[in-house]
């Protein structure tokens, strides 16, 4: 399989997709294109060259794609539906990769798949495989990494540590997979470096499992004299407020994000990866120790 060279990063200015830039431009690799709204005023470093695309042009996008060999997409969840007109330009255009915007729970797992947090990026998933199946000189990668752990720690979304009285869901004491931010725009390099043993697959990296009671316990550590009173919240409670909510046809976070939580905390939801590619991908594993250091400003203030 012929190596990639000319890239496309759509949704570069989120949580996730300045990593990823990072990543690409570090590793001298690829010639990196940025893809912005037209209606964008976000800023990108010079490496990049930036086009402006409207997300809802199959024209717009077709053309912008002309000589690109691979696209990935970061693209925020409220977007996701503009991903199956990227993935038919980025056929119509000759496109050899497309990574679309997974980067988080294994939906490998028939639990966390039924959840309906997930639902859009299912479709977008059924979407790309059959593609893949009817053009094949295009394939796709999907890298799927656990929850963003400095990001999660620093929004407080794995732990909440603010006032200290974090909620722990369910026991605990259930192990799931963490990645940066950092190490995700590896894989994504990882990914593109190793285009035949990439191709039309699930990847996995993980740099450390962790539980919610092991990071309370190490953040009890980074604050001596501190008292602290964590709340239990009941997932399953949680996930049927969340059902009874959609019913009412109530479509927001406040409904969403427990399924998130359950796909990461719940018992036999595969929060914790069964199985990684971090050799394949170049993600070198974290310590405990490594884990401290980025939670210690958080609860340290």
């Amino acid at each position: 399989m012929a190596s990639i060279k000319n890239v496309v990063l759509a949704g570069a200015s989120g949580n996730l997709g300045p990593a990823i830039l990072k990543a690409l431009l570090g590793s001298r690799k690829f010639n990196v294109t940025v893809f912005a709204r037209e209606s964008s005023k976000a800023t990108f470093p010079s490496a990049a060259k930036v086009i402006k695309v409207n997300y809802n042009s199959l024209e717009s996008l077709t053309s912008a794609l002309q000589g690109q060999d691979a696209v990935i997409s970061t693209l925020s969840a409220v977007a996701l539906s503009d991903q199956s007109l990227l993935i038919d330009a980025a056929i119509a255009s000759g496109v050899r990769r497309f990574l679309p915007s997974e980067f988080g729970s294994d939906l490998e797992n028939p639990k966390a798949r039924a959840l309906p947090v997930y639902a859009g990026k299912v479709e977008v998933q059924n979407y790309l495989v059959d593609k893949a199946k009817t053009n094949p000189e295009f394939s796709y990668t999907i890298v799927r990494n656990g929850f963003f752990l400095d990001w999660g720690l620093q929004v407080g979304f794995i732990i909440n540590t603010k006032g200290f009285k974090p909620t722990i869901y369910g026991s605990g004491d259930q192990e799931f997979s963490t990645t940066s931010l950092p190490a995700v725009g590896q894989a994504v390099v990882g990914v593109l470096s190793r285009p035949a043993e990439t191709a039309n697959k699930v990847v996995y990296v993980e740099e450390i499992a962790l539980t919610q009671n092991k990071l309370l316990a190490m953040a009890k550590k980074l604050t001596p004299g501190q008292s602290w009173e964590p709340v239990h919240g009941d997932l399953d409670a949680m996930k049927a407020a969340s059902d009874a909510r959609l019913k009412q046809g109530l479509f927001d976070d406040e409904t969403f994000i427990p399924y998130i939580y359950m796909a990461g905390y719940g018992e036999g939801y595969g929060g914790k990866l069964e199985k990684v590619d971090n050799e394949l991908l170049g993600v070198k594993r974290l310590t405990e120790a490594d884990v401290k250091a980025i939670l210690k400003p958080v609860v340290q203030g």
